[in-house]
């Protein structure tokens, strides 16, 4: 087949055209890539790609997992004691003590943070875990001491701002709970 000199300089022109960008207002047209430039893009692409992928194998690997665990695990405390105790609630304005947010060792009470205890028993200041939740004990009081509600056990008496607040936490955890004490 013979090309006559018009359409081969046409078709040199079409071609020109594919290999260099056309630009409008500074944007460069999509598709109208030269194959070098779209080569460099995909190879961008493709160093990206199997960056995640090798840092994915990394993170993934059981090595890498095990050594964060194990990293977790020293720097996690082991509890002192453990043992069951009878769980109680109680808000702000139950009684004259607790209304102006003052526990019996001066310390400010906290909702959801504070709980009293028998000191002789939990020490003051010690971080109380009961169902995966940390109290810090402040405060104490009679029938804490005197285990009344308990029948015996020990009882975390854990303190809440709202009287509703109190009665939805303690349906969640429950009469009785097993406690860590750190």
């Amino acid at each position: 087949m013979k090309i006559n000199h018009m359409k081969k300089e046409k078709i040199e022109a079409e071609m020109l055209k594919l290999k260099t960008p056309i630009e409008q207002d500074g944007k460069r047209i999509k598709g109208d890539e030269t194959p070098s430039r779209r080569f460099k893009h995909l190879s961008d692409r493709l160093y990206w790609l199997t960056k995640t992928v090798v840092l994915f194998l990394i993170f993934a690997s059981p090595g890498y997992a095990s050594t964060i665990y194990l990293n977790k695990k020293i720097d996690r405390k082991t509890p002192k004691k453990v043992m069951m105790c009878r769980i109680t609630a109680y808000w702000q304005n139950e009684d004259g003590w607790t209304s102006d947010l003052k526990s019996s060792t001066g310390k400010r009470l906290v909702s959801g943070r504070s709980c009293a205890v028998d000191p002789k028993v939990i020490p003051y200041g010690s971080n109380v875990i009961v169902e995966g939740k940390r109290y810090v004990a402040h405060d104490t009081g009679t029938a804490v001491i005197a285990r009344k509600a308990s029948r015996g056990a020990p009882v975390v008496d854990v303190f809440y701002k709202t009287e509703r607040q109190a009665q939805r936490e303690m349906n969640r955890v429950g009469r009785y709970a097993v406690v860590a004490i750190e």
